[in-house]
């Protein structure tokens, strides 16, 4: 695929049709002040109307994509951040991580590896930061505040490189402690179709069916994310899930209008969702019985989105 000009407006809007949210910048920091209503991260969008308006009002304003939904990004500080993931990957890892890279302004690197669900972690490894959910970093053609010097993305590791893959060792580093209390137990059901399921099956889809414009896409991921999981506890039933997430997404206007980054986003969201199986959550004082589903507590918004 051809690159856009270095446009800011073009880049952004072509980042947007691959589904990656973006959000307007000054240096590394969101445009949109807070005492205007600006709320970080989460003003970032695939709207193409909306980041036209910001590149009419701020045209050298740098770009910002948010992680965690079609990538993670591991953030690499300088040529010691360099040595010490080339000597961690040499000593604990079987292969490279590969994936699209961008030299950073400050001389630095980013991987753009698939999105694993683990948290943002800063000092994975020495000059090595770890981008994730909720965060986000600047992107090509952005420039450095400080350096003056522009983010590009490396030639034979462009945009349309496949993502890059974090190794299990790498994975081992990134996964958070283990918590001290008990966590809430629990059981897979006898098949699918329980009643818990169905319930979240309602509540998410309805919320991708009625998300507004600029928060279609990342509702969408949350939301197929959090149901694949629950196919991977045996809760729902995958195809009934899949078609239930393309009826809301077409409800929601995505499917007419962004199809492409809604396929991207529907494929990481079940590669992540996948990996990571709930079942049906049990309280300790009640009897962990598949077959009695009416003892069970309701889903709720915030049981969906626990880890």
């Amino acid at each position: 695929m051809a690159e856009p000009a270095d446009s800011f407006v073009e880049w952004a809007l072509e980042y947007a049709q691959r589904g990656i949210p973006v959000l307007p910048l000054s240096g590394k920091l969101p445009r949109i002040p807070k005492r205007k209503g600006g709320t970080g991260v989460h003003d970032a969008t695939t709207d193409p109307d909306r980041i036209r308006q910001w590149w009419r009002r701020w045209p050298q304003a740098n770009i910002g994509l948010r992680c965690g939904i079609q990538f993670d990004v591991i953030d690499i500080d300088g040529r010691e951040g360099r040595d010490g993931l080339e000597q961690f990957l040499a000593t604990r890892a079987q292969e490279p991580i590969g994936g699209p890279r961008v030299r950073t302004g400050s001389g630095g690197w980013h991987i753009y590896v698939a999105p694993t669900g683990l948290p943002d972690k800063i000092g994975v490894l020495a000059h090595v930061d770890y981008r994730a959910a909720d965060r986000y970093v600047v992107a090509p053609p952005s420039r450095h505040s400080e350096t003056g010097r522009p983010y590009r993305w490396i030639p034979g590791r462009g945009i349309d490189t496949p993502l890059g893959r974090v190794p299990p060792a790498l994975r081992e580093l990134l996964a958070p402690r283990r918590i001290e209390h008990t966590p809430l137990p629990t059981v897979r059901p006898a098949a699918p179709d329980h009643p818990y399921g169905r319930r979240a099956l309602e509540e998410e889809t309805a919320a991708v069916a009625t998300a507004p414009k600029g928060r279609r896409n990342d509702q969408l991921w949350r939301s197929a994310r959090s149901l694949y999981a629950l196919v991977a506890g045996g809760v729902l039933d995958e195809m009934e899930v899949e078609h239930a997430l393309r009826i809301a997404a077409e409800r929601c206007g995505l499917v007419g209008e962004e199809p492409g980054s809604t396929e991207r986003t529907l494929q990481s969201a079940r590669e992540v969702g996948m990996a990571q199986p709930r079942g049906i959550p049990v309280s300790p004082r009640q009897r962990v019985d598949p077959q009695a589903p009416a003892a069970l507590p309701p889903p709720g918004r915030a049981g969906l989105e626990h880890e």
